[in-house]
């Protein structure tokens, strides 16, 4: 199975065309079914450069998943600054808009975004990845320029409540990924359209809802908080 990826060989340097081809080996073979031999081949280089430039195949696993997460996570700060800088200041149902395109576009459309869904997906099946990768070099800078912007866009919420609600957001938009390439070519009856564009105004207005929400009660549970301190 072809990733769709295209380069050209004598344009790269060898480091770049194996972490290109481990991508696609593990993506589609995963860990175990991915030899060395196998990535080295599609590369169009001599194996022995595995080991010159990563050591081996752990560690050429290991930069290849940190090399596409460096890619995703400059999309996002990219759209993340954008929007923050924006004029006139975008509604929460724009900021909300801007973002599910920005995170849904490069995983679904584009041949490296497909690529790293395929290896999330063996990844939880058979982790390799030391279990901070993730956090650190994904979800903690991109979950904190995200908290900034919905501050800038939504309503007064506490730190710990923005946060949640962001990792509600994304956990929405990840399951709209996964359920569109598990379901939307086999059954209509199951709600899933053939394209996510379509899923994205309904995500707006329950995420935009469930924001709204999360602010009222928290100012009703302020007000509440206030109430029992002066009732004798």
């Amino acid at each position: 199975m072809n990733s769709g990826i295209r380069w050209k060989p004598r344009s790269l340097p060898a480091s770049e065309l194996l972490l290109r081809a481990a991508a696609d080996r593990f993506a589609h073979r995963g860990y175990h079914g991915t030899t060395v031999e196998a990535i080295a081949r599609l590369a169009g280089v001599n194996k022995a450069l595995v080991s010159y430039h990563f050591g081996g195949k752990e560690n050429l696993y290991l930069e290849t998943f940190q090399s596409m997460l460096a890619v995703l996570r400059g999309q996002r700060l990219d759209l993340l600054e954008e929007l923050i800088g924006r004029e006139p200041v975008p509604t929460l149902e724009e900021f909300l808009r801007s973002f599910a395109d920005g995170f849904i576009d490069p995983l679904a459309n584009r041949s490296h975004g497909r690529l790293f869904m395929a290896l999330v997906s063996r990844e939880m099946v058979d982790p390799r990845l030391p279990h901070d990768v993730f956090f650190k070099e994904f979800v903690h800078p991109v979950l904190e320029r995200a908290m900034v912007a919905l501050s800038e866009f939504g309503p007064k919420l506490e730190p710990e409540t923005a946060r949640m609600c962001i990792m509600a957001i994304v956990g929405q938009l990840l399951h709209a990924l996964r359920a569109h390439h598990l379901f939307a070519h086999h059954d209509p009856t199951l709600g899933y359209s053939e394209h996510l564009k379509e899923y994205i105004p309904h995500f707006v207005r329950f995420a935009a809802g469930g924001i709204r929400a999360c602010a009222d009660s928290e100012v009703v549970e302020l007000e509440d908080a206030s109430l029992s301190e002066v009732t004798p």
